[in-house]
């Protein structure tokens, strides 16, 4: 067999089992609630540890919109 076949099989063998893997983990119960692993939560966390505040802005009559 030529090097091109055997890299060609090597590609789709790995391209299957990924898209399996991926659909498989996505029937896995996950180990957060809000889907997992975006990391958004440390984030949160991290400002939390910071006293920064999370609060978005409260949009008045006076916030002007800025068209392009």
């Amino acid at each position: 067999m030529s090097f091109q076949l055997i890299s060609t099989y090597a590609i789709v063998i790995f391209a299957s089992g990924y898209t399996i893997y991926q659909f498989v983990r996505l029937f896995i119960k996950q180990k957060s609630s809000c889907g997992g692993s975006c990391g958004g939560c440390s984030f949160k966390n991290e400002l939390k540890k910071r006293g920064i505040s999370g609060n978005p802005i409260l949009k008045n009559q006076n916030f002007t919109y800025i068209k392009n």
